[in-house]
């Protein structure tokens, strides 16, 4: 099984939520600003409050305990922040907004790459914890268990024998003190190395062997390792276990949670002597390596859906701008319009360069340069090839911003030669349409459950026809199937005469119901889930045995 399969997850659940906990923490953004800079408690910041405990409480229910601990400490810290407004610890203000911050964009990061890597949230979660006066979660926790039912013997590389000295342990202080301060130098990390394996060769005949043999490992590592803060303190616990060794090697014993540390540190590497470990502790690939949390960090720190949103609609709108100007224009264009044009396409390749889509970049630069000639504008066949290279730079970032939106909000484009913009606008129209077509056929049914009269339901089995053909443009053609069938039953009752009961318009009204919602759901950015059409095929399974 891949690492990649193993930290996969549905975010189904938490997408429905998304919305409401984007929106908790704006508000707790909010009154947290206002509370810093007028030291008083604005309005409204009990209700954001008390909201933003309730989504913490959400969090937990759907299993994402980790974002639960986070969003449940960032509510207990402004409580606490709340207490004094007039004394305003900046500490504990910065601890809050990385807090909400990291909550906000590692939802958003799990939601778009469908990964579960709480090893990102550790950081934040102890700065959260370290404000709060809570214990620390350290990064081997969840080795801690697993050391609790077995005892595991390691086989470890050899450490070399060195030669004795009083002076390994200042060594260490010292080169630690570099790396705690980020000044740490080529030599330092030698230094590291060779304590790592002075420790283990001076511990070969006592109890801690395997414990300094892991620290051996480890710190051969050194070069490779990703530091951290949670990092930091465990080698800040090595030196203090150190101290503990030196004044009496046969008794020093290391805690379960140094080991748990020490092993966290051994495994986040790629080598035999990792692999060894993970085997023999039996930890699988969703414990991520440090090569792959550098690879998806990437995704985590890079630009944010608004940000590309943003981007996306300040770019798009000037390219509509000069789309409109070329197809409505170009024969007439003046000299001057023409260099402005030129700068405007000049511009939007700079852009572009940065997004790094170098496709794009090139094609417009390359029309660009052509516009030295003024009148290459007044040629039909350039006109048309600079409308399709604006098209294709159009198309490009629109990509680019549905590579930032979740796959299971949005719907699948199948064709990239026309123009992403305006079908999204035909997107919308759709779904505008089809709603108020819903919402009508829904009123004109519930009012035959009064009156009966089936005159008024002559137009019905259009407008589910209708509604269906909007469904399978829409990708659900589960839908559509289930509104076909129930059209076909109120057409075959209508040409009969018959009498539509209460129980057939119930499930013909359940077909409109999925319907409404998966409109709906496309409309307010939620998961369009298959299951929403169970019910409505299945009633509109009954209308077919009825018809």
């Amino acid at each position: 099984m891949s690492y990649q399969t193993s930290i996969h997850f549905d975010p189904t659940a938490l997408l429905i939520i998304k919305n409401e906990v984007d929106n908790s923490i704006k508000l707790v953004e909010s009154a947290v600003s206002t509370l810093a800079e007028d030291q008083s408690l604005p309005f409204g910041i009990d209700d954001a409050l008390n909201q933003f405990e309730q989504c913490a409480q959400v969090l937990a229910l759907i299993d994402m305990q980790s974002l639960a601990k986070i969003a449940q400490y960032s509510a207990e810290l402004m409580r606490k922040i709340m207490g004094n407004p007039a004394q305003i610890n900046t500490q504990e203000v910065i601890a809050l907004s990385e807090g909400t911050t990291m909550l906000k964009r590692y939802i958003e990061f799990i939601c778009l790459r469908e990964v579960k890597i709480p090893q990102f949230l550790l950081d934040t979660l102890n700065r959260l914890e370290i404000v709060l006066g809570k214990p620390i979660t350290h990064e081997g926790q969840h080795i801690e268990s697993l050391l609790d039912c077995i005892t595991p013997d390691f086989q470890l590389p050899q450490a070399p024998t060195l030669e004795k000295s009083k002076y390994v342990h200042r060594l260490y202080k010292l080169s630690l003190n570099k790396m705690i301060k980020q000044d740490e130098t080529e030599f330092d990390l030698q230094a590291i190395k060779l304590v790592g394996a002075y420790l283990a060769g001076l511990a070969e005949n006592t109890p801690s062997k395997q414990y300094w043999n892991l620290v051996h490992v480890a710190f051969n590592q050194i070069d490779d390792l990703l530091l951290n803060d949670p990092r930091l303190r465990t080698l800040v616990s090595i030196e203090r276990n150190m101290a503990q060794y030196f004044n009496a090697p046969d008794r020093f014993k290391a805690s379960l949670s140094d080991l748990a540390n020490i092993l966290s540190l051994c495994i986040s590497q790629e080598d035999d002597a990792a692999q060894h470990i993970r085997n023999q502790l039996n930890i699988g690939d969703d414990h991520l390596t440090d090569t792959q949390l550098q690879v998806f960090s990437r995704h985590l720190y890079g630009p944010d859906f608004d940000t590309m949103h943003t981007i996306s609609e300040l770019v798009t709108s000037e390219m509509a701008q000069i789309r409109n100007d070329i197809e409505y224009n170009y024969q007439n264009m003046t000299a001057e319009k023409t260099l402005e044009l030129q700068q405007k396409l000049k511009n939007l390749a700079n852009i572009f360069k940065v997004l790094n889509l170098n496709e794009a970049f090139n094609d417009l630069s390359r029309q660009a340069s052509l516009l030295n000639d003024a009148e290459v504008l007044k040629d039909e066949g350039f006109a048309q090839q600079l409308m399709n290279c604006i098209l294709s730079a159009m198309n490009s970032i629109g990509v680019l911003e549905r590579h930032h939106t979740s796959s299971r909000l949005q719907l699948r484009v199948n064709n990239m030669n026309i123009s992403l913009d305006r079908l999204d606008e035909a997107h919308e129209a759709l779904l505008n349409e089809a709603k108020t077509q819903v919402d009508l056929s829904s009123q004109i049914l519930v009012q035959y459950a009064q009156d009966n009269n089936l005159a008024a339901v002559e137009n019905i089995p259009t407008q589910l026809r209708e509604i269906g053909g909007a469904l399978l443009f829409l990708n659900a053609e589960a839908g559509q199937t289930a509104l076909r069938t129930a059209a076909d039953f109120i057409q075959q009752q209508i040409e009969t005469s018959g009498s539509i009961n209460l129980e057939h318009l119930n499930h013909t009204l359940d077909t409109l119901a999925s319907a409404d919602m998966m409109i709906d759901n496309l409309k307010y950015k939620q998961p369009v889930l298959q299951s929403m059409f169970n019910v409505a095929l299945q009633s509109s399974e009954k209308l077919k045995t009825v018809a």
